[in-house]
């Protein structure tokens, strides 16, 4: 059976390093293969399988720019009209599932075992890995922009007043969960300490703290 457009596009998204590209694009208008690969944390000739299944897909597209100095001039990519309806479309969907979480009554406590879950099992097998690198890596994948810097998680570009604008703190909840899970799976020796929620700034830190005697265990 012949793969219609729509399936091809979710199937060529369904990558988190495809998913990244996608979102610099989204805030970038138009970017070369170096602001590719350091947008989507990974090397050049990596993110160039991934570009190539995404202009497969129709969502991305190349074109010429000027170079910056002598010699040919360079390539960029920026988004096609499908590309950029696929992120819209998935932000709608999520706004819909926030919308059916908040009507459902689903209290604090359970958003914040829901994320647990999730951070828990976007770790994968658990084993002794770096926090300061997981973290980021599982919290990039949910639509955060993610960074552990001087001890704390810091959050920009966060998703919360763009799918749940009546209550935003709904996803901080589920963030805070995410990072509790992480932490578990990696055997952590800190846990989370205060917190900074600022949804409409799209700025938010949690800091991590060391928790007196308690050795690094697997769980």
């Amino acid at each position: 059976m012949p793969t219609s457009p729509r399936a091809a596009a979710i199937a060529a998204i369904a990558h988190p390093v495809r998913l990244r590209v996608l979102q610099h694009l989204t805030a970038t208008d138009a970017a070369s293969i170096p602001d590719l690969a350091q947008a989507a944390g990974v090397h050049e000739n990596t993110v160039r399988a991934h570009i190539s299944a995404l202009e497969e897909a129709g969502l991305l597209v190349s074109e010429s720019r000027a170079p910056a100095g002598p010699g040919r001039p360079g390539i960029q990519y920026r988004l096609t009209p499908e590309g950029d309806r696929v992120d819209q479309e998935f932000m709608g969907m999520g706004e819909l599932l926030a919308a059916v979480v908040s009507r459902a009554g689903v209290g604090r406590e359970q958003l914040h075992e829901v994320g647990k879950d999730w951070g828990r099992y976007l770790v994968g097998r658990p084993g002794a890995h770096p926090i300061e690198e997981r973290i980021p890596e599982v919290l990039n994948r949910l639509g955060f922009q993610a960074a552990v810097v001087d001890g704390a998680v810091r959050l920009t570009r966060c998703p919360c007043p763009l799918l749940a604008s009546d209550d935003p703190y709904m996803i901080c909840e589920l963030a805070s969960g995410v990072i509790d899970g992480v932490l578990l799976a990696c055997g952590a020796d800190r846990s989370r300490g205060s917190e900074h929620f600022d949804p409409a700034a799209r700025d938010c830190t949690i800091e991590l703290v060391q928790v007196p005697g308690r050795e690094r265990q697997l769980r």
